[in-house]
């Protein structure tokens, strides 16, 4: 019979060998049958644990002293040729420190006092910061930022006459001689910083995560962005293809011909991998009367809009330092309605100065475009540098449309290819709308599409710089692609219980488990302390069970385990385009982490594994803090948010802190997700801590959640929210009375809990989608309803927890006529091609002007909190 004995009943038979204790033996053999015995893993065990770890977290090498020395010298090298009225710019703009790419994440995302007050840059060193700060909050008149100080010479003072003199200047006659006078010659440049030598100087110094999100924010605001940037350091062209790999965009075609016509093709992809034609607009000379990027932003918007800065924009200066040679692109999309301008999504790129100066520049766009535009001018004194370019772009296989800004309206060229329009003494709508039909036209006889992603190769046969073509960039993407195609060999439905095993019935098994643990329920005749023990002896049972499928490591997290030490970000991207999302296989590197702490090992603490997730929240990445599938969670001190399903909670934190939570249509956020937000230094002295910890929540009310007691999950997720957070913020939107009366009713509920268990968070009441703010009456009467649901709610809470409480106001501190903000719609015009609203963005800074205040609120129940845990 001995023989017929499994490891584990000699494993047990042996640790009692010794002993004579029958009883201890007799509830070992009980927990072994129920599977909850609590025995210690074997020492052979236990080192294949610990070796497996160990080849996982090898030391990777470090780069070679000679590659080191190569960089340095490179960098070296630029710095010494750099231009210098560049650097002049870079030290009035206090940039200096910064350049090159030097700036991080960091830098954006740093909330201090300046970032919470709403006013406008005094000196030009705070330019960068503001712009920043307003790009933060996604208002696209960060564009038009000027600093107009009183050391700057820009505006003349208004010359003081005596009286004679004013009789003089007020005859007709002198009138008359000051018109024939000269105009004076005006000044080498003027005062104020040109708003894009802003934003460019900002782009150079930035590093390459920070030019992503710089990317992502200025799309989101529907503004151009940098394709071809010449180095002004070197002579180098960059083609920045990193900083616009990440941008999402939407748009529906309609098809106009054969059986599937009138139907519509809804698209939503990486706009760095959509195919689509390349309209290309070039300048050839000057002109004063006409502006190439004027005539952009009608085709994109109808001038509703300035994508492309252009002469005219505010804050626009004679001289710009920065943007000569640069080429920008935006997109056109296309929402499928009869007065869409293309049918398509189309790509339009603008060469900024004389094309005549930026032939390379030239020649890429030639290879690209499906059509190309010329603004010509002085076509009577062309030189012959002028005439050559002229005759290639006639002769390209590539259709041309040549706008001649000093000839009357023409229209000569072969048919369907080259089409010339005279633009003087012409209707400016007229004539965008020949241009309009032209483009349209032609671009439906090509069938040259190309995609960001597809212009790579080009880009490195012109020789231009590329950020994701350098070897640390190169190496990183492969071993995340190698990571991603393990993913791809198994089936979606078999990716969790094969790779990520510890994320399946045993979790939730542990899950349940911790959970009786501490409402110990279902007691029955056992002893409350019995019944803690057993649950304990199950959930360490359970442990060890992961541990037993965790080792060895599969292929794909020792892979994952392996590149996270030195690629977070590579991987971070390459995963999330893939099935399965980086908040996975975190999930479970914490699986494997708490599983072994089963393991009582001196010689390797698996620090490695927590400091994984801590790596990302600290480079501004969202990471995991409640798993949306079984509910678990750490203890934490958070600013939190709270609403309806679709209803604009991520696009708020957004917003509010420049960061990176999914957005989309439907329940893109499941469970919670946290980001850190470091505080400064200056702020920390007023506020008592160095970190906002900001959490974002799936929405209450998920159509997902039907049929799975939605009511009592959302009554559990709101209780969650406001419970860890020293602030939440309630959305609202709409003003749909149910929908505003569900979110009260829940949140209402989930205060009266934190006030039965001693706890007091604040919270805010954010109103969206409002229309224009209008008379303060109007919202003073919003705030009345308001108050009198919310205490409406709070006595019909107070009943079902069995509470005397008459209103809001006696559960938690809350101040009407401060604790709701009204916001604006947050586009301005219907997407895809609208920009965000302004007033959406100055709400945005007025209600971070107020947590200012809840800041230093908070800093006393801060303190509590950690005088709290030091006693437990």
């Amino acid at each position: 019979m001995k023989g017929l004995w499994s490891t584990r009943v000699k494993n047990l038979l042996q640790k009692h060998s010794a002993g004579a204790d029958w009883e201890k033996l007799e509830q070992d053999l009980s927990s072994l049958v129920s599977g909850c015995l609590d025995e210690k893993l074997d020492d052979l065990r236990m080192q294949n644990i610990l070796r497996d770890m160990e080849d996982t977290f090898q030391r990777p090498e470090p780069p070679s002293q000679s590659q080191s020395r190569l960089k340095g010298s490179k960098s070296k090298a630029n710095e010494a040729i750099a231009n210098q009225e560049f650097l002049q710019l870079l030290k009035r703009l206090g940039l200096e420190s910064h350049y090159p790419k030097k700036m991080g994440m960091g830098y954006f995302h740093t909330i201090c006092k300046t970032s919470l007050l709403d006013r406008e840059p005094s000196k030009d060193k705070e330019l960068s910061f503001y712009f920043l700060q307003k790009l933060l909050t996604v208002d696209y008149r960060v564009r038009y930022l000027t600093c107009w100080d009183k050391s700057n010479p820009g505006l003349a003072p208004v010359p003081q006459t005596s009286e004679q003199e004013q009789e003089l200047s007020n005859s007709f006659e002198n009138f008359l001689d000051n018109l024939m006078e000269a105009a004076p010659e005006p000044a080498s440049r003027d005062g104020g910083v040109h708003p894009m030598d802003l934003q460019m100087a900002i782009f150079h110094c930035a590093d390459d995560f920070l030019r992503q999100t710089l990317a992502n924010k200025l799309a989101f605001c529907q503004l151009a962005l940098p394709l071809l940037v010449p180095n002004p350091g070197t002579s180098h062209i960059e083609f920045p293809l990193y900083a616009l790999s990440q941008i999402q965009r939407s748009w529906k075609e309609a098809d106009k011909s054969g059986k599937q016509a009138g139907t519509k093709s809804y698209n939503n992809k990486l706009i760095s991998q959509a195919q689509t034609p390349i309209v290309s607009f070039i300048r050839i000379g000057s002109s004063a009367s006409c502006s190439k990027s004027q005539l952009l932003n009608t085709l994109l918007s109808k001038r509703k809009h300035d994508t492309f800065f252009h002469r005219h924009c505010r804050g626009s200066t004679r001289e710009r330092l920065l943007m000569e040679g640069v080429v920008e692109i935006a997109w056109y999309c296309p929402c499928g309605s009869p007065d869409d301008t293309f049918d398509c999504c189309v790509a339009f790129c603008n060469l900024h100065g004389d094309a005549r100066d930026h032939r390379v520049q030239l020649q890429f766009l030639q290879e690209i475009s499906a059509v190309n535009v010329a603004l010509v001018s002085e076509s009577e004194r062309m030189d012959n540098r002028g005439k050559q370019l002229l005759q290639g772009l006639w002769q390209s296989q590539r259709p041309l449309v040549c706008l001649l800004t000093e000839k009357e309206n023409v229209a000569v060229g072969r048919p369907g290819k080259n089409i010339t329009i005279g633009m003087k003494n012409s209707n400016e709508a007229q004539v965008m709308v020949q241009l309009t039909k032209t483009i349209s036209n032609l671009l439906q006889g090509s069938r040259l599409h190309f995609s960001l992603d597809a212009c790579l190769d080009k880009a490195l046969q012109h020789g231009f710089f590329v950020d994701t073509e350098q070897p640390t960039c190169v190496m990183a993407k492969a071993k995340a692609k190698d990571l991603v195609d393990i993913l791809k060999k198994e089936k979606l439905s078999k990716i969790k219980s094969q790779l990520l095993p510890l994320q399946g019935r045993l979790w939730y098994q542990w899950c349940k488990k911790d959970k009786e643990l501490t409402r110990l329920q279902e007691k029955g005749n056992k002893s409350i302390e019995h019944h803690r023990s057993q649950i304990e002896n199950e959930k360490s049972a359970i442990r060890r069970k992961q541990l037993e499928q965790a080792f060895p490591l599969n292929l794909l997290m020792k892979s994952f385990l392996r590149l996270s030490q030195t690629m977070l970000e590579a991987i971070s991207e390459e995963i999330n385009d893939s099935s399965i999302g980086l908040e996975h296989l975190l999930r479970e590197v914490g699986q494997i982490y708490e599983a072994l702490q089963l393991m009582d090992s001196e010689k390797f603490k698996f620090s490695k594994l927590p400091e994984i997730a801590a790596d990302l929240m600290v480079s501004g990445y969202p990471v995991e803090l409640m798993d949306g599938d079984a509910s678990y969670v750490p203890l934490l001190f958070v600013l939190s948010v709270l609403g309806i399903q679709s209803t604009g909670k991520s696009t708020l934190l957004n917003a509010m802190f420049g960061l990176q939570f999914n957005v989309s249509a439907g329940r893109c956020t499941r469970g919670a997700f946290m980001q850190l937000i470091p505080v400064s230094e200056e702020l920390q002295q007023d506020v008592g801590f160095d970190f906002v910890l900001v959490v974002d929540t799936e929405g209450l009310r998920a159509i997902e959640m039907a049929n799975k007691h939605s009511l009592n999950h959302d009554n559990e997720l709101a209780t969650f929210v406001i419970g860890i957070g020293n602030l939440t913020v309630i959305n609202i939107f709409g003003e749909n009375p149910s929908e505003m009366q569900d979110v009260l009713q829940i949140a209402v509920q989930a205060f009266l809990r934190m006030k039965k268990v001693n706890l007091s968070p604040s919270c805010l009441f954010v109103h969206q989608n409002v229309g224009e703010i209008t008379a303060k009456e109007k919202n003073m009467e919003g705030q009345r309803r308001l108050q009198e649901k919310l205490d409406e709610m709070t006595v019909i809470a107070a009943q079902q927890e069995f509470c005397d409480i008459s209103s809001f106001s006696d559960v938690i501190g809350f101040d009407v006529n401060t604790h709701i903000h009204y916001f604006a719609h947050l586009w301005e015009g219907n997407p895809p091609m609208a920009p965000p609203n302004p007033t959406y963005s100055q709400n945005v800074q007025q209600l971070k002007k107020l947590k200012e205040t809840l800041l230093h609120e908070t800093k006393k129940k801060c303190e509590n909190l950690i005088e709290l845990q030091k006693e437990q």
